[in-house]
C-alpha cells in the first residue's frame, strides 16, 4: 500500500511531504508547509481558491452580524439606509428595503448538477457566488 503524500504543488513538482490535514473546501490532503489554517476542526490548505473561501466566510459572518444589528433596530441591512425593511435575502436571511434586493437566477449545486433557481439576493450575497463557484 502506497503512503499518502501532500496533494499540493505543481504538476511536475508534487510536494513529497506527508499530509497532516484534509482541506475542508477542496478535500485535498496537505502538509504543514501548505497550511493556510489549521485550528481545531478547521483545516484550510494554501491554495488560492481555498484561502479566498475562508476569507469570504469570515467577512460574510461579520456582514450578517452587522445586518442583524440593523434589522433588530428596524432598519434596512444596508448602512445609511432608513427604516422599514420589508424583503428578505434568500441567502443571508437579512432584511432589506426593495431597492437593495434583486430577483436573480442563482446557481445551486446538487452533487455534479448545477441548477439555477430564482432568489431575492442582496448585492453582497450576489458577489459571493464567484468565490464559491469552484471546488
Amino acid at each position: 500500500m502506497a503512503a499518502r503524500a501532500c496533494q499540493l504543488g505543481g504538476r511536475f513538482s508534487q510536494c513529497p511531504n506527508p499530509p497532516e490535514h484534509d482541506c475542508q473546501y477542496c478535500g485535498r490532503w496537505f502538509c504543514a508547509e501548505h497550511t493556510h489554517l489549521a485550528e481545531g476542526h478547521e483545516a484550510v490548505c494554501a491554495r488560492k481558491q481555498c484561502r479566498a473561501k475562508r476569507d469570504d466566510l469570515e467577512e460574510h459572518l461579520r456582514y450578517r452580524e452587522r445586518v442583524g444589528q440593523r434589522n433588530r433596530a428596524g432598519l434596512c441591512g444596508i448602512e445609511g439606509c432608513g427604516p422599514h425593511p420589508g424583503y428578505q435575502c434568500s441567502l443571508c436571511a437579512g432584511f432589506f428595503c426593495a431597492p437593495h434586493l434583486s430577483d436573480r437566477m442563482y446557481p445551486f449545486h446538487g452533487g455534479r448538477v448545477v441548477i439555477d433557481r430564482p432568489v431575492s439576493v442582496c448585492a453582497r450575497c450576489w458577489r459571493r457566488r464567484k468565490v464559491w463557484r469552484y471546488r
